[in-house]
């Protein structure tokens, strides 16, 4: 017999073998399934069964005291907190328009960039918040006027009114204005949630506008892991999004913080960095920007589990979703969502 034929075989098997554990380390295992439905229950677990669904493989584990949760085999995502009830379903992949969608036409962080990010059907909107020097919070990426107004000089600088006077610049004819926090999160109120980066200033007036605008639960802040911490004492209704800069910080930020989700810059996310997320209680936010803001980057962050996915072209990212049977008819907004790690009845880590 052909020697190199016997070794060729014996390869192949060997190829085929390894490739096979590769996936199967890939998958979320029961124990690990175990491990989510102990994190958002804190009682022990009597069964689990794994089963395939349209989607994939998913693991239906009853808690002692009857309840069914419904774990993603291949992520590690909650999907149902009770099986058969709304108390948390997971709303399937949420579109966020990055500063409104900078490359919808409008420009960036105004009101007219609210509404086209609402017309093509985003579920949030990004926007940069910083406090001018009499205490108002206005939408501002930089922390001067000088690239989109026809003004210049720092925000910490410059009163309301000053700000005010200024026109944004865009291609177009209509005069735009810098809008303040509040007239942005009444635009956006009963329409689309509100994803905040707050770049500075008072943590207490950025919380007393979301209140003032009733939009406790459908707010998302982005911060510092020290603001966040600080925010969840102020208001714990408000989604928290902190970052990490690299996957090895995932678990560690999550017991610290029991964030709604985890921010991922493009450089940080991974199949297993956005798995811990999951693992862990929390959503995996991907942001798919400058670079990375193209049809294959958001197909990857679609393909390891992305929860969240950010773009300049939220549009692009919702035909994406379409085209893979993966949009919902409607936006889903923040109060039917829940916050799985933030219920004070849970015991995390468990284990």
């Amino acid at each position: 017999m052909n020697l190199r034929v016997v070794f060729g075989g014996i390869g192949i098997m060997v190829g085929v073998a390894w490739f096979e554990s590769e996936l199967w380390a890939q998958a979320v295992s029961q124990l690990e399934a175990i491990h989510v439905a102990e994190i958002h229950t804190g009682v022990a677990v009597e069964s689990v069964e794994l089963h395939q669904t349209e989607r994939g493989k998913a693991y239906r584990v009853r808690s002692t005291g009857g309840r069914v949760l419904v774990v993603d085999g291949d992520h590690g995502r909650l999907l149902k907190r009770s099986e058969g009830s709304s108390e948390y379903e997971w709303p399937g992949i949420r579109v966020v328009a990055h500063r409104g969608g900078v490359l919808l036409g409008p420009p960036e962080n105004t009101l007219p960039a609210i509404e086209k990010a609402i017309a093509v059907g985003a579920d949030l909107i990004e926007i940069d918040i910083r406090q001018t020097v009499d205490g108002d919070l206005v939408l501002m990426h930089d922390a001067t006027v000088n690239r989109t107004t026809n003004g210049s000089g720092a925000v910490t600088k410059l009163s309301r009114a000053e700000i005010a006077r200024l026109e944004v610049i865009h291609e177009g004819t209509e005069v735009i204005r810098v809008p303040g926090l509040g007239e942005a999160l009444a635009l956006m109120k009963g329409r689309i949630d509100a994803d905040l980066d707050f770049k500075g200033g008072d943590l207490g007036k950025l919380v007393a506008a979301v209140r003032a605008a009733g939009m406790e639960d459908h707010a998302t802040i982005h911060a510092s892991w020290e603001r966040c911490q600080r925010l969840t004492g102020m208001e714990p209704r408000i989604r928290i999004r902190p970052t990490v800069q690299h996957s090895g910080q995932v678990r560690d930020l999550v017991q610290r913080l029991r964030p709604a989700m985890v921010n991922f810059d493009w450089h940080a996310v991974t199949e297993q960095s956005v798995r811990d997320a999951h693992l862990s209680g929390a959503l995996a936010f991907v942001n798919c920007l400058e670079t990375a803001d193209t049809d294959l980057y958001v197909r990857e962050a679609i393909r390891i589990g992305a929860d969240y996915i950010q773009s300049d072209r939220p549009d692009r990212v919702i035909a994406i979703l379409r085209e893979l049977g993966l949009r919902p008819d409607k936006p889903i907004l923040g109060s039917r969502l829940g916050t799985p790690l933030r219920d004070p009845k849970l015991r995390y880590p468990l284990r």
